[in-house]
C-alpha cells in the first residue's frame, strides 16, 4: 500500500455549479483537425447558425477557401444548380434537412461571403462569371439527440483562481459536411421537365416540399416506422431559427463566457451535503462483502448482524462493570 508521501495532494479547489437552465451545446467537427478551428483568425469564421429546436436539426455555414484545391468549374456548376433549385427559391436548404424548407434562409452556399471583386474568373475558359453563382460556403449539419435515461452528464469546467465552476452541457452535436449542392444538381432535370409551367410557378405561392421517404422495416417495427415518418413530417414543418455567430476572440464572446460559464453569486449558493457515509459509498462501489462466519449473509444483512454483535458486546461490558 502506497504511503501518503507517494500520492500527495498538490492542490484543492472549491466547486461551484452554474445555472442549469441555460442552453449550452458542444459542437464536434468530425473531419476537422484540432489545429484548424473555424474562426476569424483562420479565415473561416462561421457565417450563420441555423437550428430547429423542437426536432433538433442544426446547420452551420462556413466559408470555403477558393484559393486552395478549389475546382472553379464545379463551383460554378453547383452554384448555378443551387440558384435554380426550387428549394433555394423557397428560402430553404437542401438534402434531408432541406426538404424541410419551411424556414426563411438566404440561398444556401451561394453569395454568402464577401468577394474581393464583383466577378470571379474561371481560368480554364478565360471568361468572367458572376461571383454570386459560385459555391462559396460549405454547410455542416447534425442533430441534437434527445436525452435518455442513463446518458452521461457532460460538464464544462472553468477555473477562476481557486474556484472551479461546472456548467452542465445541454447536448453534444456532431457536425458533418452536408451535400446540398449535389441535391440541388439532382433537382435540375425535374425543373427542366416543368419548364413549360414556369410562368405559373413564378406567380404561384411557394409550396412546402414533400419528403419522399422509402423505409423498409421489420414486421414488428410498425410503431418505429410510424414514429420516424412523424418525425420527418415535424422536421419539414418546423421553421429554421437563425442565429448570428460570434467569434471566440471578440469582446462580446468573452462577456458571454464570464456571465454564463461562471456563477455570479457563489456566496449565495447552498452547501452541498452528502446523504451517505463512507461505508455506504464503498458498498455501492464494491462487490458484495461476505461474512466468513455467516456466508449466507451479504451486504445489508451482514451489516445488521455486525451491528447486533456490537450492541451485544456493549451490553456485556456494561454488566461486567
Amino acid at each position: 500500500m502506497a504511503s501518503l508521501e507517494d500520492d500527495p495532494v498538490v492542490s484543492s479547489y472549491d466547486v461551484y455549479l452554474t445555472d442549469s437552465e441555460i442552453s449550452r451545446y458542444v459542437f464536434q467537427y468530425i473531419d476537422r483537425p484540432q489545429n484548424k478551428p473555424y474562426n476569424e483568425r483562420k479565415g473561416q469564421k462561421p457565417i450563420e447558425l441555423r437550428m430547429k429546436p423542437n426536432t433538433g436539426l442544426v446547420e452551420i455555414d462556413v466559408p470555403i477557401n477558393t484559393r486552395v484545391t478549389y475546382d472553379m468549374e464545379k463551383g460554378l456548376k453547383y452554384g448555378e444548380a443551387m440558384k435554380k433549385s426550387r428549394s433555394a427559391r423557397d428560402g430553404g436548404s437542401f438534402g434531408m434537412s432541406g426538404g424541410f424548407s419551411g424556414g426563411s434562409m438566404a440561398t444556401a452556399g451561394v453569395s454568402r461571403v464577401k468577394n474581393e471583386g464583383a466577378d470571379i474568373e474561371v481560368f480554364d475558359k478565360k471568361k468572367k462569371v458572376d461571383g454570386s453563382s459560385v459555391v462559396m460556403t460549405q454547410a455542416l449539419g447534425g442533430r441534437i439527440k434527445p436525452p435518455e435515461e442513463g446518458d452521461p452528464v457532460h460538464m464544462l469546467g472553468t477555473f477562476k483562481g481557486k474556484n472551479l465552476h461546472l456548467s452542465p452541457v445541454t447536448a453534444v452535436v456532431q457536425l458533418h459536411p452536408q451535400l446540398h449542392h449535389i441535391d440541388a444538381l439532382d433537382e435540375l432535370p425535374k425543373a427542366r421537365g416543368a419548364k413549360g409551367k414556369k410562368d405559373e410557378e413564378e406567380r404561384a405561392e411557394p409550396e412546402a416540399r414533400a419528403i419522399d421517404v422509402k423505409v423498409k422495416g421489420a414486421e414488428d417495427g410498425g410503431a418505429m416506422l410510424v414514429g420516424n415518418l412523424d418525425l420527418l413530417k415535424r422536421m419539414q414543418e418546423e421553421k429554421w431559427k437563425t442565429l448570428d455567430w460570434v467569434d471566440a476572440e471578440t469582446e462580446e464572446s468573452w462577456y458571454t463566457y464570464e456571465n454564463y460559464m461562471m456563477n455570479q453569486n457563489p456566496e449565495e449558493l447552498p452547501q452541498l451535503e452528502s446523504v451517505i457515509n463512507s461505508e455506504v459509498y464503498l458498498d455501492g462501489m464494491s462487490a458484495p462483502r461476505i461474512d466468513p462466519a455467516h456466508p449466507e449473509m451479504t451486504g445489508w444483512a451482514m451489516k445488521q448482524n455486525r451491528q447486533k454483535q456490537k450492541e451485544g458486546s456493549s451490553l456485556s461490558d456494561d454488566e461486567e462493570s
